[in-house]
């Protein structure tokens, strides 16, 4: 199991950071908005099955083992499944952001990434998933 875990870690680190694959063959729009709020949000968290998830492969993995060793495996596992659930979701963090577009009307999005809104305009892009960011308030004058 030592073996497995080190070796996934190996391969996350060899990961491209190119054009995510679930963007092909999906059509991509980009366009404007006006940001009217932002608030501070928390995100829910998978910890909790990280920790449960773990703890059961733990404890299988020393099935053949004595008691002892079948609860050192479940500690072990919900120790692993926890950490590396923690780690790959990053901060419970994230941002609010109610938008305003002429073409799309009212509409919100959440996301981790907090924008500069000084000048209260962002671009909207939509794909497999949606992100937002800084744009010129010129962009975003409605006519």
């Amino acid at each position: 199991m030592k073996k497995l875990l080190i070796g996934l870690l190996f391969l996350g680190g060899c990961a491209s950071q190119g054009v995510d694959r679930t963007d092909q063959n999906v059509m991509i729009k980009r366009f404007y908005a006006t940001v009217t709020s932002v608030k501070a949000v928390k995100l829910s968290s998978n910890v909790k099955t990280g920790i449960a998830a773990g703890s059961a492969i733990g404890f299988v993995d020393e099935l053949d083992g004595n008691h002892e060793e079948m609860i050192a495996g479940a500690l072990a596992g919900a120790l692993v499944g926890g950490l590396f659930t923690a780690i790959a979701e990053g901060s419970n963090d994230a941002f609010e952001y109610s938008l305003r577009s002429e073409q799309e009307g009212n509409f919100t999005l959440i996301q981790k990434e907090q924008v500069d809104i000084n000048t209260g305009c962002v671009e909207v892009t939509i794909a497999s998933q949606t992100h937002i960011k800084a744009a010129n308030s010129s962009q975003c004058y409605l006519k």
